[in-house]
């Protein structure tokens, strides 16, 4: 192994891995270092599934990366030739409010393709698994797909190591040095150094980046996997498709049933507490269970059998929930690539992509400024 790198990359999760990846294919020396195993289930890219959508994006900040990481997926699923990576179910989106303003945003369906507005009638004709009543409607993305996150992770890792990359799993990063003439890193194992760093570390964002004074949180989250006590077809990806709904304590999402994962997939976005990454309790709980038993009795009865696993992962948020895709602001040779804010995955190829450019030019041709550092900068 080289004793210096053209660039080192600081975590090897879902947009470490993609970084890696793209920096490999050009040619540079690539480092990535990653704390756990690769994949691994201690931060928040694990979990057989994730979802990804264009229609709530379109008309906003985030529209040229959804369409962007959209092409990249898709050449993943090529190059890899894993179609599994990407699988179009389509997406529901489910809403109590009358108005969303994402929607009222986007272009008809007739200029677009990306989205046509249900109402409850509807709803219950295409998608009868989904018991809903009034005053609840919803739209159908169908470019809405699902994600396999721990194949994403390791088809970027092989490639980037097929390019020359090199990658080392259970090594945790203690420190990290920048000056004008290169960058240092230190870790349990050795101290290696390049000409440039890219953070990419999730959860540990937070802590990395504390000479900033920027609080980063991590937050706790857990997801279960159920059995459908009946019509357990109508949970396959032929009937049911990716979902949300917007309810009370946050937003509920789930997945149909795939063939290596038994049982149907439910979560709750947008709760949790805060808690230090390297230390809590990743054991899921009762009250884990109840959060989405809450859900299942709402609106899938059907769905609400017995449980076959419970997990617990890590969301990172920064102060207004926007990420961070930047180069650090008193280090012109580290580039910062998170905290990506609990909805980060399915963007992950355009900002690895972008936080490449960054690493390697100073610059990038996705719009990023509003995810710049600086806004959070004047707050602090």
């Amino acid at each position: 192994m080289p004793e210096s790198f053209d660039v080192i990359v600081v975590g090897v999760g879902a947009v470490g891995s993609a970084t890696c990846y793209h920096l490999a294919k050009q040619g540079l020396r690539v480092l990535g270092l990653e704390r756990f195993a690769i994949p691994h289930a201690q931060g928040g890219s694990h979990g057989n599934s994730r979802q990804t959508k264009i229609a709530p994006y379109i008309g906003g900040p985030y529209e040229a990366i959804i369409l962007r990481a959209y092409e990249l997926w898709r050449e993943l699923v090529a190059e890899s030739q894993q179609p599994d990576i990407m699988v179009t179910t389509g997406f529901l989106d489910v809403h109590r409010q009358p108005q969303v303003a994402h929607y009222n945003r986007t272009p008809a369906p007739k200029d677009t393709g990306y989205f046509e507005k249900l109402d409850l009638a509807e709803i219950r004709h295409r998608f009868p698994q989904f018991q809903l009543t009034e005053p609840y409607w919803g739209t159908w993305d169908p470019t809405g797909a699902l994600l396999r996150p721990e194949l994403a992770i390791t088809s970027f890792v092989r490639m980037a190591m097929q390019q020359g990359a090199t990658i080392l799993g259970n090594t945790p990063v203690q420190s990290w040095k920048a000056d004008r003439f290169g960058v240092s890193v230190q870790t349990d194992r050795d101290t290696y150094s390049a000409g440039r760093l890219v953070l990419c570390a999730g959860p540990w964002m937070g802590k990395l980046l504390s000479d900033l004074s920027i609080v980063c949180t991590a937050n706790r989250m857990s997801f279960g996997w159920v059995w459908p006590l009946r019509n357990a077809k109508s949970f396959l990806p032929e009937a049911m498709p990716c979902w949300c709904i917007d309810d009370e304590p946050g937003i509920y999402y789930g997945f149909p049933m795939m063939t290596d994962v038994p049982g149907y997939k439910i979560g709750l976005h947008w709760y949790g507490e805060n808690v230090d990454p390297d230390q809590f309790d990743r054991m899921p709980n009762a009250h884990d269970e109840e959060l989405i038993r809450v859900g299942l009795r709402k609106f899938f009865p059907d769905g609400n059998g017995p449980l076959l696993g419970l997990r617990t992962c890590l969301y990172d948020h920064t102060p207004d929930d926007v990420p961070i895709i930047d180069t650090h602001p008193d280090h012109d040779l580290v580039t910062l690539c998170g905290p990506l804010c609990g909805a980060g995955f399915k963007f992950v190829p355009a900002y690895a992509e972008a936080a490449a450019e960054l690493a390697v030019t100073g610059t990038t041709t996705l719009p990023i400024d509003f995810l710049r550092i600086k806004r959070l900068l004047k707050q602090s």
